[in-house]
């Protein structure tokens, strides 16, 4: 091999994964408009996306992918639910929700290394089990945050977890069922 094959190579490369975290980012924007308005979380489809990203591209590609959503949101892009009109940048994720954001992160990578470390298993067992766990990691910190809005107990529980907990069960087969349905497809 030559240098201009093995450049030629590592720009191939370098442009395939700018361009997955590209469309990552614009689906999690496009997803984060999908919403239910609720004070002081916003119910969107965010979880599905997140959760799928963990799933389908891996615990880095998924957590560089967020990280990337949450930096193009403090830069002011309108990249969050309700923005605008709400303000974007540190003052949307220093509020209410940013836990949950941080928690994207998290989840996506929590949910890509538990899907690679159950390999061998049912892709519909693999996912599943990712899903769980992710969603748990996400509803921590977004909590945990939530709470110092909040306050913590029944109020918290009210406020950031179980009017969720129905459409995130929902979102969550959604994201196995196309995890699954991507892998029984695939040749082996």
């Amino acid at each position: 091999m030559n240098l201009e094959t093995t450049q030629s190579q590592t720009l191939a490369k370098l442009t395939q994964e700018i361009s997955i975290i590209l469309v990552g980012t614009i689906l999690l924007t496009l997803s984060a408009k999908i919403v239910v308005p609720f004070y002081p979380v916003p119910m969107s489809t965010q979880t599905l996306v997140v959760l799928g990203l963990g799933l389908f591209l891996g615990p880095v590609r998924s957590s560089l992918v967020v990280v990337t959503y949450l930096f193009e949101g403090l830069l002011g892009l309108p990249v969050f639910a309700g923005t605008p009109p709400a303000p974007a940048g540190l003052a949307y994720i220093a509020g209410p929700t940013g836990g949950y954001l941080v928690g994207f992160a998290l989840a996506a990578a929590a949910a890509g290394w538990i899907v690679q470390a159950l390999q061998g298993l049912r892709p519909a067992f693999r996912a599943s089990v990712a899903v769980f766990f992710g969603s748990i990691v996400m509803y921590c910190a977004g909590l945990l945050w939530l709470g110092g809005f909040v306050g913590y107990g029944e109020k918290l529980l009210i406020a950031g977890l179980y009017p969720f907990l129905p459409g995130d069960l929902i979102k969550a087969a959604i994201a196995v069922a196309l995890y699954t349905g991507f892998h029984n497809r695939r040749p082996v």
